[in-house]
């Protein structure tokens, strides 16, 4: 019975340094943390590769930013509503103190050409991110899954066409694509 405990606890601890890792990379917004995620929490077995791809599911259907909800429903999952604060706190940490500590050298110089200069080249860094970011998504979700079939690409077919007809009402393309679901499904 110690020693389920223990490797609990030794299990709780390496998913809070994980997130401070994620939190640390994660520059550009929360979507650049999934493939993060995934290769800090898939590869190392916590979690399956479809609980993580219904859980990225989940948190863009969920307010607030994707990286943070992913963290807490990773959290949720593993250890209950512990976890997900455990989770949360580590993932928000690292930018929070960043911040904090360069607050004011960034009012200090951020009319400075370098700082301005700077500033452009991590824009294109984030830009990267965020493709790869893209791309990952991509191949997660086409190609490590075997839930693909005919009727995924019929309705992914009919959404593309649903949204450069209804581009302005996103709310109508998530409507369609849930009926689709419920109804092919």
């Amino acid at each position: 019975m110690h020693s389920y405990y223990l490797k609990r606890t030794s299990n709780m601890i390496e998913l809070l340094f994980v997130f401070l890792y994620v939190g640390l990379l994660t520059i550009g917004g929360g979507i650049v943390a999934i493939p993060i995620i995934q290769q800090q929490v898939v590869s190392k077995g916590l979690i399956s590769l479809t609980d993580f791809i219904v859980m990225i599911g989940v948190a863009e259907s969920t307010p607030g930013p994707i990286g943070i909800n992913v963290s807490t429903f990773v959290g949720y999952d593993q250890f209950g509503i512990i976890g997900a604060l455990i989770t949360t706190t580590a993932f928000i940490t690292p930018s929070f103190l960043i911040l904090l500590l360069s607050i004011n050298w960034i009012k200090k110089y951020r009319k400075h050409p370098y700082v301005n200069q700077w500033f452009k080249y991590l824009k294109a860094v984030v830009a990267g991110l965020i493709m790869y970011a893209t791309f990952t998504l991509i191949d997660i979700g086409f190609f490590q899954t075997s839930s693909l079939d005919f009727r995924s690409f019929i309705i992914l077919g009919i959404l593309i066409l649903a949204s450069i007809k209804l581009y302005k009402k996103p709310w109508a393309i998530v409507l369609i694509g849930g009926i689709l679901g419920i109804l092919i499904y």
